[in-house]
């Protein structure tokens, strides 16, 4: 079967958008890649069906990369849209979007925008050193990752975060503190676990210790094994792999493994909510039930990590409600074809003059409550 290719370019003030799209004859699916500059930022694979026929496979590569030309042109026109308004919850907003896409320095000047202009925004400061730490940056990223903390010192995530930052730039004996304070916040937590291996075979790399080596390797063991018992697809070929090389005391090597494990879980983790993130609170043209229904998913989960996050609590209440709200539409809807079939139901008159009016209140409330922050 031939293989198509179809290639777009974008440019942003000095940053060019290199968009690829072509299907992948072996795998049966079409990949599409978006370059900024020349470094790969975002992957995407869109499967199709087995039974194609070639003229097929080249209409949906067309479309696909249609459709993935339009997204980044969209997202460009806000952000310039955005970053003329200086608004900081729409910068942090699309601030998310760009880095779960990958685009991280596009993400890390709108994250150290708000973060001049709102100083006490802790999740502006969480993501501004996750995209510092995904840039390269552990330094910036550690101090960026502080002020949330300082913020928000029982936020689980933070401390993750500002832990794995600690580790790059070599500091695991800070990072092991943190670590151990964040599983003291939530002892289910199996992102924590599994930095606190890494940060303790970091330790032990830096500054060996032949006599507790047999004891060390044995506690590191212990976190990766915890770790895979919550989540369990960090097992796998690769994970075995860093369990043999730490029983045989090959530290650089397991670290290297397992450092492979957690950064294709992080790009998994990005990949999945890079489509939705947060894009029906910035934009209602681009809001629908499936959107909702998954961020309501990932706020469910992600408090399950952090309990006591109230931004993300709050959200959540405003996802049931804007969930609850757009049923109500539907059921207005209906009332209104049910009245076009037949006009004399005054029952039905009545009643959606009523439902308008619930309506028009859930929309003040919503507005109310995005406003508040």
């Amino acid at each position: 079967m031939e293989t198509y290719r179809f290639s777009s370019k974008l440019r942003e003030h000095d940053r060019e958008y290199l968009i690829q799209t072509t299907n992948d004859v072996n795998l049966g699916s079409v990949l599409m890649t978006v370059y900024v500059n020349g470094v790969p930022a975002e992957t995407v694979t869109c499967p199709h069906p087995s039974e194609i026929n070639p003229q097929e496979i080249l209409s949906f590569v067309k479309v696909a990369h249609g459709e993935k030309k339009k997204e980044i042109e969209k997202l460009l026109q806000v952000y310039r849209e955005v970053t003329t308004e200086g608004n900081p919850e729409m910068m942090y907003h699309l601030g998310t979007t760009f880095f779960y896409k990958g685009f991280y320095e596009e993400a890390k000047g709108l994250f150290r925008a708000v973060v001049q202009l709102q100083p006490t925004n802790h999740q502006a400061c969480n993501f501004f050193g996750m995209t510092e730490l995904a840039l390269g940056n552990p330094e910036q990223a550690i101090a960026a990752a502080s002020r949330a903390v300082e913020q928000r010192p029982g936020y689980a995530d933070y401390r993750n975060n500002l832990a794995e930052a600690l580790v790059a730039s070599g500091a695991a004996d800070k990072a092991i503190i943190e670590l151990e304070q964040t599983l003291e916040i939530n002892m289910y937590y199996a992102d924590a676990y599994f930095n606190l291996g890494l940060a303790r075979i970091q330790q032990e790399v830096n500054n060996p210790n032949r006599e507790r080596l047999a004891a060390t390797v044995k506690e590191i063991t212990d976190n990766f094994n915890r770790a895979s018992l919550i989540y369990a697809n960090f097992k796998g070929k690769v994970f075995e792999e860093g369990m043999q090389a730490l029983a045989g005391y090959d530290l650089v090597r397991a670290l290297s493994v397992f450092k492979g494990i957690r950064e294709e879980k992080k790009d998994a983790h990005r990949q999945e909510f890079a489509a939705f993130y947060m894009k029906f609170v910035m934009y209602p043209n681009w809001v629908n039930e499936k959107a909702i229904a998954d961020r309501i998913a990932f706020l469910k989960a992600e408090l399950a990590k952090n309990p006591a996050y109230v931004d993300l609590s709050v959200e959540l209440a405003q996802c049931y409600l804007e969930q609850s709200r757009m049923v109500w539409k539907e059921g207005m809807k209906q009332l209104q074809k049910t009245s076009g079939i037949n006009p004399s139901l005054r029952k039905i008159s009545s009643a959606l003059e009523e439902a308008d009016d619930a309506y028009g209140y859930m929309a003040r409330t919503l507005n109310n409550l995005t406003e508040r922050g």
